[in-house]
């Protein structure tokens, strides 16, 4: 028996061996445009910078049509350039609507960079390569498989692999950026019937957008940023760039006739983007990010320490909403001294119900009692809300099942951070990150506002009952407070429970 063991893995090893990254390929180096002070979004918002000067402008993306529309409005008002990089990007009708839209700007002269992490392309990398034939759009994949269609061969190559590109930004016209937690698919824009996250992101402009550029450059132009024509040898036929745009704009279609369509086209965001009004606070800003170095070999020197070395102090309350959340024993002291020194801690998580990863809940449970002990005002995100609640912009109002994925850390309520880093080692040490640091204490408040107004309707306050965990949230009955993991079904539980004895917490 160990005989085959070991020659099952020895023929493992030589099929890997076959298979590498090809290393002697040139991907022309590219920069962003600097000059777009003639393009649509240079004049539109030409006024407001001249009026804040140093300061970038954000709007809130709290909802899921909203996001979508700020991207929408983003690449049909693109004149010059669209630099997109994301570590998801789903091969459904969001996914599809947004690519036709892309490859309907490379048509009226805009050039397009794309950019996306290989893990979760898979068997849309065809697609991927038909678009790239287009003369204006260039795909390139971060930190590839050598292996197209058997990955798990590529355990093998598990440190490199295990390092991902989680950045997630839009620029255009290197005048306007999306930054924030979501990636692209229909559930992270509350357009799924099965499941949505509550998420959010920023829209901004001003020298926030020069920023972006400056490192979706850096990613782009990095030796693990590999064309998709060097990964995905087929010959294409003359016809497949024309079926491709036909099938988009059937996605399109689809779903412009849908209701969720006819909400995106009705939208307040859009009125305001047509008639060139779009409300945005402003303030000081700077775009934090790891670079490549982090995935490449892991010496980067890491964001996170980056921002902690900033002289920022919080001296009343600090509001963490984080849906990956494993903050380790440092990160317990931390937040029990934040309390004892009489801050306001609160953190907003996933419950085991509502968490799509049951390993990365499995990290967490150990430290819930730690952290309620050290005073920390514990919320976990329910999987499904009452009536009312569906009408908020956090749970949406599809009633599909509801998970968090936002990532926001709010000082003071006037210093917060948007971005799609969340408080787990994964994100500290592994996967590469992103995000902006703003001060506005309107915008703060603004979201601190909405997520403790809805907190009560959208999810359960754990506390500690003689040493045991309690459940309490708001239905339609009134208050109901459980005694045990609210809503997790057997299987979660299990995986929560078991995988968590063989997964070192340093992966999650």
């Amino acid at each position: 028996m160990k005989l085959v063991v070991f020659g099952a893995f020895l023929f493992l090893g030589v099929l890997t061996s076959c298979q590498s990254i090809p290393k002697d390929f040139k991907a022309p180096e590219s920069y962003y445009i600097k000059n777009t002070e003639h393009t649509w979004w240079a004049k539109t918002l030409a006024a407001e910078i001249k009026k804040h000067p140093d300061q970038s402008g954000f709007v809130p993306l709290a909802s899921g049509p909203d996001a979508f529309i700020a991207r929408l409005a983003s690449v049909r008002k693109a004149e010059r350039t669209l630099d997109i990089q994301y570590y998801i990007w789903h091969d459904d009708l969001v996914g599809r609507m947004l690519m036709h839209d892309v490859l309907q700007a490379a048509d009226r002269g805009v050039r397009v960079r794309l950019l996306l992490d290989d893990l979760n392309i898979g068997q849309y990398q065809d697609t991927l390569l038909i678009l790239d034939s287009h003369p204006l759009i260039e795909v390139r994949m971060f930190n590839p498989f050598a292996n197209r269609k058997l990955r798990f061969l590529d355990a093998f190559r598990f440190s490199q692999v295990n390092r991902r590109m989680h950045n997630k930004v839009m620029i255009a016209d290197n005048q306007a950026a999306i930054l924030g937690g979501r990636n692209i698919g229909n559930e992270y824009f509350t357009a799924s019937e099965e499941e949505n996250f509550g998420d959010f992101d920023v829209w901004c402009f001003g020298p926030v957008a020069e920023e972006s550029s400056q490192s979706f450059d850096l990613y782009w132009n990095n030796k693990l940023a590999v064309p998709i024509p060097i990964l995905n040898k087929r010959e294409l036929k003359s016809t497949e760039l024309a079926e491709l745009r036909q099938n988009l704009e059937g996605a399109k279609a689809e779903v412009q006739k849908s209701k969720y369509g006819q909400d995106l086209e009705n939208s307040r965001l859009m009125k305001q983007v047509h008639e060139r009004d779009v409300k945005a606070f402003w303030g000081r800003a700077k775009v934090f990010y790891d670079s490549p170095e982090k995935v490449e070999n892991g010496k980067s020197k890491l964001m996170l320490n980056q921002i902690t070395a900033l002289p920022i102090r919080s001296t009343k309350e600090v509001f963490i909403v984080s849906p990956y959340f494993i903050p380790g024993k440092k990160g317990v002291d931390y937040f029990a001294k934040k309390s004892k020194d009489g801050i306001k801690v609160t953190v907003v998580t996933n419950s085991l119900a509502s968490n799509d990863v049951s390993l990365v809940f499995a990290g967490y449970k150990k430290y819930r009692k730690g952290l309620l002990k050290g005073g920390v005002d514990l919320y976990e995100i329910k999987p499904r809300v009452n009536v009312k609640a569906r009408k908020s912009k956090v749970a949406g109002s599809s009633g599909a099942r509801l998970g968090l994925h936002g990532k926001v850390y709010v000082f003071d309520r006037h210093v917060m951070f948007v971005g799609s880093m969340n408080l787990d080692p994964r994100s500290v040490e592994l996967n590469s990150e992103m995000g902006v640091l703003l001060e506005n204490k309107d915008f703060a408040n603004h979201f601190v506002n909405l997520m403790t107004t809805e907190l009560p309707d959208i999810a359960y306050k754990v506390t500690l009952d003689d040493g045991d965990l309690r459940w309490t949230t708001r239905e339609e009955e009134g208050s109901v407070t459980l005694k045990k993991e609210p809503e997790a079904s057997f299987w979660k539980s299990f995986q929560a429970g078991v995988l968590s004895l063989f997964v070192p917490e340093s992966l999650l």
